[in-house]
């Protein structure tokens, strides 16, 4: 079994290596409180996870941005409904690459800023991640770098909650406080 997915794993990497090359995104700094559209993918397996992604999510709407989220559910079960698009192991080809209508919808979404909250790496969501046409993409520390623009170790900790509150921190601190040098 482990054999297998490590095969799975090579041509997964290779075929996103291929889709990357050709892509041509846009990329530019942005912290949290320029972005006006804001794209989040999550880890909706754990209910306790979403509740937390779905209160922040709710807490930016809050303050006037366009929020757009996307889940990737560890498991086989048909027929969930949530109030957000979703999709799950089922909804992926061979090479782990998300298939369904909604991944592939969100991942050519034009958003400010892409956030994957997750405490640790999804194969399919790093995916999504790394072919988005978001400006500024940020996630959990992976080994496969150009999937994020700015990635946020764990140090240890577990907690999404603490998590969701550093990249909130980072995403703040980026703020820029001066202007551009005139040429």
């Amino acid at each position: 079994m482990q054999f297998l997915e490590q095969i799975r794993l090579r041509f997964h990497r290779s075929f996103l290596n291929k889709e990357r090359s050709i892509q041509k995104a846009q990329r530019a700094s942005m912290y949290l409180d320029n972005a006006t559209s804001i794209g989040i993918l999550f880890d909706g397996t754990e209910q306790s996870e979403r509740e937390i992604v779905l209160d922040y999510a709710e807490q930016l709407k809050k303050a006037g941005k366009k929020v757009k989220l996307l889940a990737f559910f560890n498991n086989k079960l048909k027929g969930e409904s949530f109030a957000f698009p979703a999709f799950n192991r089922l909804q992926m080809d061979w090479a782990l690459r998300p298939n369904s209508r909604e991944a592939l919808e969100f991942k050519d979404q034009n958003f400010d800023l892409l956030l994957n909250l997750t405490k640790k790496t999804v194969v399919p969501l790093d995916y999504l991640a790394a072919l988005s046409k978001a400006k500024y993409r940020v996630g959990p520390y992976t080994d496969q770098t150009f999937c994020y623009d700015l990635m946020i170790e764990h140090a240890g900790k577990t907690d999404l909650k603490t998590f969701l509150q550093q990249v909130i921190f980072y995403m703040k601190k980026m703020r820029p406080n001066h202007e551009a040098a005139a040429a």
